[in-house]
């Protein structure tokens, strides 16, 4: 496989030689070359949307580093879906938090359940008059219950058991991390198509 020189070495990343810690260590540091330091954005709606890339690209790019060490993908496919939930939630937030209001409803930051989230989004829809002619509001509502029953409170893919001890029940035993992933693109290419969409209505104004 050909390496990009230009971009990191995501093989060397995820096996790294080993290190044992050194006095001095600091974890949260800056490099003289600024290049070599990622901005963390401090107020608000610019971290949001960074999140929501951030999540669904670390999600990608760990299910192209399954393509090439299948054998990664049985620890890898915990990040893989808790990331793409995680997308999924932020971006359902996102546009309710953006275009809600116009309509006469309300930001949803108190909750984790992808269920109420897409049931208020779909009233986000319905309060511009957008009407699902091609059925793809159902196609996406669908996923998103899918991703609503194997992790309800974005809690499943992150521990092994609950708060009380109990092991954590999983929906299922194996997963093709690749159409998964072919699935999000689409679920990506849907709220992109909402944001610049409600995006023009609102701007137009009543």
């Amino acid at each position: 496989m050909i390496k990009d020189t230009n971009g990191p070495d995501f093989e060397a990343l995820l096996r790294p030689e080993f290190h044992w810690p050194t006095k001095g260590d600091q974890p949260f540091t800056t490099s003289d070359q600024w290049q070599d330091n990622s901005y963390i954005d401090r107020y608000g709606h610019g971290r949001l949307v960074m999140m929501m890339t951030g999540y669904k690209m670390a999600a990608d790019l760990i299910v192209a580093h399954v393509a090439n060490a299948r054998n990664d993908g049985d620890a890898l496919v915990f990040p893989v879906i808790f990331n793409y939930r995680q997308f999924v939630e932020l971006s359902l937030k996102y546009l309710i938090a953006t275009y809600g209001h116009t309509v006469g409803i309300d930001a949803q930051w108190n909750t984790h359940d992808l269920g109420v989230l897409w049931t208020t989004f779909v009233q986000v829809l319905d309060g511009y008059g957008i009407e699902d002619e091609e059925g793809t509001d159902a196609v996406v509502g669908n996923i998103i219950a899918e991703f609503a029953k194997v992790d309800p409170r974005s809690f499943s893919y992150r521990y092994p058991v609950d708060t009380k001890g109990k092991l954590v029940d999983l929906a299922h035993e194996e997963v093709d991390l690749h159409r998964l992933a072919d699935v999000m693109k689409g679920v990506e290419g849907y709220f992109s198509g909402c944001d610049g969409y409600l995006d023009s209505l609102q701007s137009a104004g009543p």
